[in-house]
């Protein structure tokens, strides 16, 4: 007879701030996955509502579930550090506190994990699943991931050039969010977790340093989470613009010997010009790049077909067209 005790431990870790209008969905949407072996760690960092008020209702009675309290706000990335350092499970999921995730989808992740690893003999495995994005008016979009075809998945360089400069090498097109992600706990660990002194794009910066280490990507087409698009003091085009920028600097050496750093810093002025509908400024910069890089920027263009409903919704969103 199979028990409990057969299937290794996976924790689920919420970070959770100010959400008490979606904190209980993403609660119950946790405690109902039917992987049979499982912890959830909760984390309010320091919310101004009464966030953990709801927590803790909901949780009562249930003793496989912890609730940490931090009495100052610590922001996602090192909220997330605390929670990879404090998880017990073997594999560690992260589920964001206004998403919903279908009730398989651990099962579904750890599978496609274990099978990867057999398969192709590596424990550097990271598994994402595509999304729902939900807006405030109700409109939904499908979000892919990469590394959803079989055989040999998105790994190394070829993952850290498309996120750093857009390259696309075979499937690797789609997003890795954090609200969907899964791996070993030895990941997290061994990458040292997420870079504290981000407040924005912390998941792109561990994704690339992944990469870099030889992490394979692997990925679920069906949508297994849920994404509810809601707006926050990080949630800015200029918090985006920084941590872009973050990211390129930090990868300054790779992208120098890639021969594509300075171009990089170029173009996130282009972008920032674009997503803030700053038309004229937007093709003043992009023809002055034209000019002195004109290959470069025709790849750019190439490179960014596939996800340009992705942009395209994403500029909406800031600007509050899905209002």
């Amino acid at each position: 007879m199979t028990t409990e005790n057969d299937f290794p431990l996976i924790t689920i870790s919420i970070s959770a701030y100010t959400s008490s209008d979606t904190i209980e969905d993403a609660i119950n949407s946790a405690i109902a996955q039917d992987w049979p072996n499982k912890e959830i760690l909760i984390a309010d960092d320091a919310s101004t509502d009464n966030t953990v008020e709801v927590i803790e209702r909901l949780i009562e009675g249930h003793d496989y579930i912890r609730l940490l309290k931090y009495p100052h706000n610590k922001g996602f990335a090192q909220s997330l550090n605390t929670l990879i350092s404090e998880a017990k499970g073997e594999f560690f999921a992260i589920f964001d506190d206004d998403d919903v995730s279908k009730p398989d989808r651990l099962t579904r992740q750890y599978q496609r994990i274990v099978t990867y690893e057999k398969t192709h003999d590596t424990d550097m495995v990271i598994c994402h699943t595509a999304r729902i994005q939900t807006f405030q008016n109700g409109y939904e979009r499908y979000e892919p991931t990469m590394g959803t075809k079989n055989g040999l998945a998105p790994h190394g360089d070829t993952v850290a050039d498309r996120i750093l400069y857009g390259r696309i090498v075979g499937d690797v097109v789609g997003s890795c969010a954090n609200c969907s992600r899964m791996a070993r706990i030895d990941v997290f660990r061994n990458m040292g977790g997420y870079a504290s002194d981000m407040t924005r794009g912390e998941d792109t910066e561990f994704n690339i340093k992944f990469a870099l280490s030889g992490g394979h990507f692997v990925g679920i087409a069906d949508p297994l989470t849920s994404q509810t698009m809601t707006m926050g003091r990080e949630k800015t085009l200029d918090q985006e613009k920084k941590a872009e920028i973050y990211v390129v600097e930090k990868n300054k050496n790779y992208l120098s010997q890639k021969g594509w750093y300075s171009f990089c810093i170029k173009w996130i002025d282009v972008r920032h010009y674009y997503l803030n509908q700053h038309k004229f400024k937007f093709m003043c910069r992009l023809i002055s790049l034209f000019i002195r890089h004109p290959f470069k920027v025709m790849l750019k263009i190439f490179w960014a077909f596939p996800a340009c409903n992705t942009r395209k919704d994403f500029k909406k969103w800031h600007h509050k067209e899905f209002n």
